[in-house]
C-alpha cells in the first residue's frame, strides 16, 4: 500500500454496476503485485479496501456523533466532515466505496463525501436496462418496481426513518442524476469506467484503472489480476465461502451473471420506453442504446 500522504479515493456507482467487482480486482493487483504468497482470495476477508462512506459506525467514529439521533436533513450537511481525522488515511484504507449521489437535497449543496486529502474518484457505470435485472435480483424485486425506482428523484438505499442498521440513508435520486452528479462535479478528478467495457476491454480498461490510481499496471499483473477475478472464478469462490458478506439477505447469491445485455432481453417493449424517456440523454452520452436506438 501507499504511504498514507498519497490520500485516498472513492469508488463511486449507482448499486449494481459493477463496484465490487472493481474492488475485488484491485485486491488482487496489490496482492499480486507484493508478491505475497499465491494464497486462495477470501471475499470476506480480504476486500479490506476501506469502509464504506455510509458506514455507520465509520461516520459515527469520524465524527464524533450518534448518528441515529439525527434526522437526514441533520445528518446529511454533516457527512462530508468525515474524513477529516487522519485515521482516514490509515495504510489497507484508501479506496472506499460509495453508492450516494455526490450530494443529497439535504446536504444543502455541499457533497456527502469529504473531499478534503482526496486523490480522485472512479465512476462506475452500467446500462440502466441490465442494472434493473441485476437489482430486481438483489432486491428481489419486480423489473417494473426497479424500473421506477431508476426514474425516482427521490429514490434511496437504507432509506425508512427507523433508526439502527450499519448503513446511513443513501440519496441516489434517478439514474441519470447519480452519473452526472459525479462525472459533471469538478472539485475532484474522475475516471469513468463503463462495466461494457470493463468486460469487453478487460486489459485496457483494467491499465487505465491502475494508472489513474497510481498502482501497477505492468501487462503481466492485469493479465494475471483479471483472470483471478473473472465472473465465473467469483462465482466459484462465492460457492465455496457459503455466504458473501455483501449478498443481500433475500437473493440467491452475489455474483449472479455479470452479462450485459439482460436488460434488452427480459424488459418489455414499454419498460425499455420508460427507461429511454426518462434517461436518454445521459445514456446517449455514454453510448448506451435504449428501445429502437433512442
Amino acid at each position: 500500500m501507499a504511504d498514507r500522504d498519497q490520500g485516498y479515493w472513492y469508488l463511486a456507482s449507482y448499486p449494481k454496476s459493477g463496484n465490487t467487482w472493481c474492488r475485488v480486482f484491485l485486491t488482487e493487483l496489490l496482492r499480486l503485485a507484493a508478491e505475497e504468497e499465491p494464497e486462495q482470495l477470501n471475499l470476506n476477508r480480504d476486500l479490506n479496501t476501506g469502509a464504506i462512506a455510509s458506514s455507520r459506525l465509520w461516520l459515527e467514529d469520524q465524527l464524533g456523533i450518534n448518528t441515529c439521533d439525527l434526522s437526514f436533513a441533520e445528518l446529511d450537511p454533516l457527512r462530508g466532515r468525515a474524513g477529516e481525522s487522519a485515521r482516514l488515511f490509515a495504510e489497507g484504507e484508501r479506496f472506499h466505496k460509495v453508492h450516494d449521489a455526490f450530494s443529497a437535497p439535504d446536504s444543502r449543496g455541499r457533497p456527502v463525501v469529504s473531499t478534503a486529502g482526496c486523490r480522485g474518484v472512479v465512476y462506475l457505470l452500467r446500462h440502466p436496462e441490465d442494472v434493473v435485472v441485476s437489482l430486481s435480483h438483489h432486491c428481489s424485486w419486480p423489473l417494473a418496481r426497479c424500473v421506477g425506482f431508476l426514474l425516482d428523484p427521490a429514490a434511496a438505499l437504507a432509506p425508512s426513518d427507523r433508526y439502527g442498521g450499519d448503513q446511513v440513508r443513501q440519496h441516489l435520486g434517478r439514474w441519470d442524476q447519480h452519473v452526472v452528479s459525479w462525472v459533471d462535479q469538478t472539485q475532484l478528478p474522475v475516471l469513468v469506467m463503463r462495466y461494457e467495457d470493463m468486460l469487453a476491454k478487460g486489459p485496457e480498461t483494467f491499465s487505465a484503472l491502475a494508472r489513474f490510481l497510481g498502482l501497477p499496471a505492468e501487462p503481466f499483473l492485469i493479465d494475471q489480476a483479471l483472470a483471478n477475478t473473472a465472473m465465473e472464478r467469483l462465482q466459484q469462490l462465492e460457492q465455496q465461502l457459503g455466504s458473501f458478506a455483501e449478498k443481500s439477505k433475500v437473493s440467491e447469491r452475489f455474483f449472479r451473471s455479470g452479462r450485459t445485455g439482460e436488460g434488452a432481453e427480459q424488459l418489455t417493449g414499454e419498460q425499455r420506453r420508460q427507461l429511454a424517456s426518462g434517461l436518454g440523454e445521459v445514456m446517449r452520452r455514454f453510448d448506451f442504446e435504449g428501445v429502437d436506438g433512442a
